[in-house]
């Protein structure tokens, strides 16, 4: 469900795969509060660090069935997987309103595992998420979610978190019902999924959005 296009990379501002305890977290010297490491049960959300990419582009980035409902191709060398997080995970948390993501790292190890990705769009986001193969089944992909999910709540502005997911992907429509999104419909040829071919697809959209007090 991970969402990344080659476009994306380049230009941060375009828009268009258990509960978080920060105490453990370092914290972030950056004054956004949705932009910061979190800590779950199993689980250590952060920043990229020196060294990610390779072992990134080997659990998750470069694995064809890991990029079989993404808007973008496997990657086929490690400076990809590097770009993009240097762009993603590096120095977007320092700036505002830009879209972001999280490493996803196994808490006993630090070892990245996947990606969750935040666009932020004036008063909703849009996320999507993707972990390793290799990873599938153990539930992490709930547990990240949960824990990204109450980070982006903390933003002021947002009032509106929502994703969405081709039809065929039985995996991640189970965990963003998990989550507790809302099935909110069909959006009509929406994205196009370069493992399909390039007709675009029909896809499921979840959303949640802010009670107001």
């Amino acid at each position: 469900m991970e969402k990344l296009t080659e476009k994306s990379m380049r230009d941060l501002t375009l828009r268009k795969n258990s509960t978080a305890d920060n105490s453990e977290a370092p914290a972030s010297k950056y004054s956004l509060p949705e932009r910061t490491a979190l800590i779950t049960e199993r689980l250590h959300l952060r920043r990229a660090q020196r060294g990610d990419a390779k072992t990134l582009f080997s659990n998750y980035t470069s694995d064809v069935d890991c990029s079989h409902f993404l808007q973008r191709k496997p990657h086929s060398t490690v400076s990809q997987t590097d770009s993009m997080l240097q762009k993603f995970c590096d120095e977007a948390w320092n700036v505002s309103g830009t879209p972001f993501s999280w490493v996803i790292a196994k808490r006993e190890t630090d070892e990245p595992i996947g990606l969750f990705l935040a666009f932020p769009d004036g008063h909703k986001t849009d996320f999507h998420y993707g972990i390793g193969k290799r990873f599938w089944g153990q539930g992490l992909a709930s547990e990240a979610g949960k824990a990204t999910l109450e980070a982006l709540w903390k933003s002021p502005n947002t009032q509106r978190i929502w994703t969405f997911c081709d039809p065929e992907n039985i995996g991640s429509k189970r965990v963003l019902e998990k989550l507790g999104l809302t099935h909110e419909g069909i959006l009509r040829k929406w994205a196009v999924l370069p493992a399909f071919g390039p007709e675009a697809r029909d896809c499921h959209v979840f959303g949640a959005t802010r009670v107001k007090e």
